[in-house]
């Protein structure tokens, strides 16, 4: 029997005595090219007649958008439904005193078009402009535009805390961000679609509610160096943190503890993909919203969370057992900003012990900003970007940032710097500052045991699918490693592929990444042959009996082994219970102070090690612990150890140049090899 808690669930029940046959308008929203439309759920008794009725729009509208709809509906489909004008806030936001009232016209306008571009009639238009010739308008003639009103008490956030904006001419996120009280950062954050141009007129964009996102300090396009220094955190007014209020804290080791969860159980509908896949260009990210979409469609995300909300209760059962004393809140976040600063509003989340939790990015950054304030320790289970961490000297980041992947792996692959070094990529514009570290923290390393001059490195980027450059770049006469960041399943699984046809002339091996473990549609074999080298956090040994008894106890309570994992390979339920045994048993040995106490700290029990170090004196800590893994070709994995340092030599440059180390393989154009578009 699972130890007892307090279960605090956020759900909507909803009553099965409604009449089968109302139809209840859907507060979900999305934006499809400009327009805002709702998304329904066809339910039993649901008719083309009754959700038209209920959402005011003729069924020919409905039929319309959504080609294919007949008038026998099936029960949850879903069907976009085109929303009323006045569904996107109405307003211009550019200063009258700017903007003056006037339009330029353009070569192609007419003034049905302009009338529709500042959301006025027509023959207010005409009204303004006495004389004018409306079966002949020049180009460049100036017109007077009358500006609709507009009152901000109308404004009328939906349950998620957002609103619908459209953009006038001439507007700015300047201009909107004054008008709605909110920060661009904020306005950015939800709308991923605005580029450095800013918003195009006639554009929709979302307005989070005031007061329900932060400012984050450090942005996730800031460059932070390596090494985060005193004097570096002092320019910043960030000053060193010492925990002092918990360093003389009194633990008895009878206290009863209180730990909050912080889970998105909260099943939604997704966007339309039409929705998602909206002025995206590149045919790689496509796919990947493609698969994601379809990831969601089979298995969602909601019941991904719930096995790790069930290997949570595992390890709260064993500590319970040995004489832990607990008060556990689990909270449904929602995936909503303004539902969990609700959640963050309650009286009891200021006593919380720890908190566990959330799973979103945008939801974590309200949550480290409370407890930094409230002195809480809090453990991001996902998140993977160091800015949250290098600001709260109470947040624990169990996942290692690509930052510390790449260093680990750098000092890895600098023993091979006598190989033929291939780093091969896809060219991914939002990948590229990771890429350019990879190779910076790479060639530091490779310094210490040759000159830079004398390594065999080609860099080759692939964009269109062809794999002919890479096979150009092998070499028969020395090994070839080949280094691929890749994050993406289609890309990895044809480079595999191209690479194993190529062994019987070429001695090659590859080192991917963590992400490679979640791959299912690679050939095995091709790995074993390819003597794949990764290093991951989480190794899951059917003859740890650690791992045997736990996958036991899942059978026993929930009649299921956990099946679920995450893009790297990391089992959900797996997950929940190590990161839980660990934090909750160094509060039960060390109390609240255990934050000062984790060098040393080895639970039983735990499937995975974690070794948490501190970013700079004024930060929190990120899970640094790395393993490598060796497919050998045998079809056997072992672990490997950082192979043995070679005789380090004195490559340096003289002192007084200043350029960097590598600057020769970017001068030097035929070791870069590009695959163009064309």
């Amino acid at each position: 029997m699972l130890a007892s808690f307090i279960l605090v669930m956020n759900a909507t029940i909803v009553s099965n005595a409604q009449d089968p046959v109302k139809v209840e308008r859907s507060n979900n929203k999305v934006v499809i090219e400009g327009t805002v439309y709702y998304v329904h759920v066809v339910k039993p008794g649901h008719t083309l007649y009754s959700i038209a009725k209920a959402y005011n729009v003729s069924e020919k509208e409905i039929v319309i958008e959504n080609p294919g709809v007949t008038a026998d509906l099936r029960i949850a489909q879903v069907l976009k439904i085109p929303a009323n004008s006045a569904s996107a806030f109405s307003v211009n936001t550019v200063d009258p005193e700017d903007e003056k009232n006037r339009h330029v016209v353009q070569s192609g306008e007419t003034l049905y078009s302009i009338s529709k571009l500042y959301e006025c009639s027509v023959d207010m238009i005409i009204q303004l402009n006495p004389g004018l010739d409306i079966e002949d308008i020049p180009i460049g003639k100036v017109l007077a535009i009358p500006l609709v009103k507009d009152d901000k008490n109308d404004l009328s956030f939906n349950e998620e805390g957002f609103i619908f904006h459209k953009v006038k001419r001439r507007e700015t996120l300047f201009s909107i961000s004054r008008y709605y009280d909110v920060r661009v950062s904020e306005i950015k954050a939800v709308n991923a679609e605005i580029g450095w141009g800013g918003p195009r007129a006639g554009q929709v964009i979302m307005i989070p509610k005031p007061n329900t996102t932060i400012d984050v300090f450090f942005r996730h396009d800031t460059i932070i160096s390596d090494t985060v220094d005193l004097v570096f955190l002092d320019s910043l007014g960030i000053e060193e943190y010492n925990y002092d209020e918990i360093k003389d804290r009194y633990y008895s080791g009878q206290e009863v503890f209180n730990i909050a969860y912080l889970i998105p159980f909260n099943f939604s509908e997704q966007e339309p993909l039409d929705s998602l896949l909206k002025d995206v260009k590149f045919p790689i990210r496509r796919e990947r919203i493609i698969e994601q979409y379809e990831s969601e469609e089979e298995t969602p995300q909601a019941i991904q969370f719930l096995e790790f909300f069930e290997g949570s209760l595992l390890a709260i059962d064993t500590l319970t057992d040995a004489g832990l004393e607990l008060n556990v809140h689990f909270f449904d976040t929602r995936k909503s900003m303004f539902h969990t600063r609700e959640l963050l509003a309650l009286d009891e989340m200021a006593e919380m012990d720890l908190i566990i939790g959330p799973f979103y990015t945008y939801n974590l950054e309200l949550v480290s900003e409370f407890c930094k304030e409230n002195r809480i320790p809090v453990v991001t289970p996902f998140h993977a970007d160091d800015s949250l961490t290098l600001i709260n000297p109470y947040l624990f980041q169990t996942t290692p940032s690509y930052k510390t992947e790449y260093r680990n792996n750098a000092k890895y692959l600098s023993r091979s710097y006598a190989d033929n070094l291939i780093f091969v990529h896809n060219g991914d514009s939002s990948q590229i500052e990771r890429i350019e570290y990879y190779k910076k923290v790479l060639f530091n390393e490779l310094q210490n045991y040759s000159a830079l001059e004398s390594v065999l490195f080609k860099e080759v980027i692939i964009r269109d699918g062809n794999m002919r450059d890479l096979i150009h770049a092998l070499k028969s006469d020395v090994r070839n490693t080949v280094i691929s960041p890749a994050t993406d399943e289609a890309f990895a699984s044809q480079l595999a592929s191209t690479l194993f046809y190529k062994l019987d002339n070429f001695d090659i091996q590859l080192f991917g990444s963590p992400y490679w473990v979640g791959f299912d549609d690679i050939e095995i074999s091709y790995i074993h042959k390819l003597q794949l080298t990764i290093s991951h956090t989480h190794k899951y040994d059917f003859e740890d009996q650690n791992y045997l008894h736990l996958l036991k106890r899942f059978r026993e309570n929930y009649f299921k082994e956990p099946s679920f994992n995450t893009r790297k390979g990391i089992n959900f339920g797996m997950l929940g219970y190590d990161m839980s045994l660990y934090f909750l048993s160094a509060l039960q040995q060390f109390g609240p102070g255990f934050i000062l106490q984790l060098n040393d700290f080895y639970p039983a029990g735990m499937l995975s090690d974690y070794s948490f170090e501190r970013l700079s004196p004024a930060s929190g800590y990120e899970n640094c612990y790395l393993k490598y893994y060796h497919f050998n070709q045998d079809m056997s994995v072992n672990e490997v150890l950082l192979p043995e340092m070679p005789s380090m030599h004195n490559y340096l440059q003289p002192a007084e140049e200043e350029e960097p180390l590598f600057k020769w393989l970017f001068d030097n154009k035929s070791d870069t090899i590009e695959i163009n578009d064309l």
